[in-house]
């Protein structure tokens, strides 16, 4: 091979340095997501313990996987529940939620995003939107006729249940809940990381300031003044771009991962849903 030429050289060496940003570029994206994303390594049993029932959806060739939880007797409510990023429906179960919301007198559907359990799938802003999507169809098939059908969402899960509230196949949700919610994902990572950095390697929008203005319903939005992961002014910049009604509920003294577990959390929720029936 001719030695290169005095173009030949920086040439090559520019092309070095573009395929260095690449892949240190993909590599930076490859860590973000696996941020956004972290699967916990808990197995979901197939079938779940009673009362919980298995529900197998499909999205396109993906088999995803969700639980459907009956209340007893007639439910005054039908919810659709998406989880938080580092959890999937064996976590939900041991931290007692399914109980919990059964003793609002609740039916409950829970999907894993793909991925999650036992979720085929990468997850990806895309496709955990469209399993969301398949979730709100199912709840629409099992929820007995006339139940008030509200999706429930807490942090990554509060992005996703607002998106698929206002892309609904059918009858739109009957109510929204939104825990620990952001106003837009970047907005988050920069709460964290060097804007430069969310900029250019981010790979996922979540914008739900944007989705907010296309949802006509009654929304329910709690967030802990203490919470560090999603600093609760980004809630309040997304409790702003809903339109009425709503209600915010500011927890003191709650963070981030312990806010389900205060008693004025259920005591909100509790009181829109008897307000739907």
């Amino acid at each position: 091979m001719p030695p290169l030429g005095r173009l030949g050289r920086p040439l090559a060496l520019a092309v070095g340095l573009l395929l260095a940003i690449g892949v240190t570029g993909w590599m930076i994206a490859s860590t973000i997501r696996s941020l956004v994303y972290p699967a916990p390594p808990v197995r979901v049993p197939s079938p779940p313990p009673p009362p919980l029932e298995e529900v197998e959806l499909r999205d396109g060739d993906r088999l995803l996987s969700a639980w459907w939880s009956p209340a007893e007797g007639t439910p005054r409510t039908c919810l659709l529940l998406f989880h938080g990023n580092g959890e999937n429906l064996e976590t939900l179960r041991r931290s007692g939620l399914f109980a919990e919301l059964r003793d609002l007198d609740s039916a409950v559907l829970a999907v894993d995003y793909p991925g999650y359990g036992r979720s085929a799938g990468e997850a990806r802003e895309e496709t955990v939107l469209a399993a969301g999507r398949r979730g709100l169809e199912a709840l629409d098939r099992l929820a007995p006729a006339g139940c008030p059908r509200v999706v429930v969402g807490w942090s990554l899960g509060a992005a996703v249940a607002l998106q698929v509230a206002i892309t609904p196949a059918g009858r739109p949700p009957d109510a929204l809940i939104l825990l620990s919610p952001w106003n837009r994902l970047a907005d988050v990572a920069a709460a964290h990381y060097p804007g430069w950095l969310v900029r250019t390697f981010l790979p996922e929008r979540y914008d739900s300031v944007e989705a907010a203005a296309s949802w006509s319903g009654p929304s329910l939005v709690i967030h802990g003044v203490e919470d560090w992961i999603i600093p609760v002014a980004l809630g309040r910049d997304l409790f702003r771009a809903l339109p009425e009604p709503k209600r915010w509920v500011e927890v003191a003294g709650a963070g981030h991962n312990d806010l389900l577990g205060r008693r004025e959390v259920w005591a909100a929720m509790g009181e829109l849903l008897r307000g739907l029936s």
